[in-house]
């Protein structure tokens, strides 16, 4: 068996937070020369990439979610829309209310965690909001969009949408 030479490649490129060198290895027996790369490249996430995952479908059945997608933190409507979120924490936590924070510049997040920008790219295709616009959507537990608004909406126009949901119907019945 013949061994590749170890490659050690020391990432500076622009941009990437982490600098700790890639070392690629194989033992694989006489390859055909058409396996070997002729130029070895290696992929490199910028901090906006280095967020978690965010998949709907792991807050599915257990909590609503307000997206909120901006320019950036500079929005004016992205931080009235942050503003009124902040003013009734126990009306939020009551009705299972996540807001993730869909960013084009900046960190996209939920729960105060980063969310990759694959993650934040995927939910604006899914909801077709494009990266110059506003949009707060509210999604569910089942999943599906209920509303929809290119201005920031106030918690009572959530509330009012939420509390008539016969899901939110028996949550209240059966909480004391």
């Amino acid at each position: 068996m013949q061994s590749l030479p170890v490659l050690v490649f020391l990432s500076l490129l622009q941009g990437c937070v982490d600098t700790q060198p890639f070392i690629l290895m194989s033992d694989l027996p006489n390859p055909p020369q058409s396996q070997f790369p002729k130029v070895a490249s290696v992929a490199v996430t910028s901090s906006r990439s280095q967020g978690v995952e965010f998949r709907l479908s792991d807050y599915q059945w257990q909590n609503r979610i307000l997206l909120v997608f901006a320019p950036s933190t500079g929005s004016s409507d992205y931080r009235q829309q942050r503003q009124i979120w902040q003013t009734d924490q126990a009306g939020v936590e009551d009705r299972d209310l996540k807001l993730v924070a869909v960013l084009e510049t900046g960190e996209s997040q939920v729960d105060g965690q980063s969310i990759s920008a694959a993650s934040a790219d995927g939910l604006r295709r899914q909801f077709g909001v494009s990266v110059e616009e506003f949009a707060a959507i509210l999604v569910g537990k089942d999943g599906t969009e209920k509303q929809r608004s290119q201005a920031p909406m106030d918690l009572a126009m959530l509330y009012r949408t939420i509390d008539v949901m016969p899901m939110r119907q028996q949550e209240m019945r059966s909480r004391p």
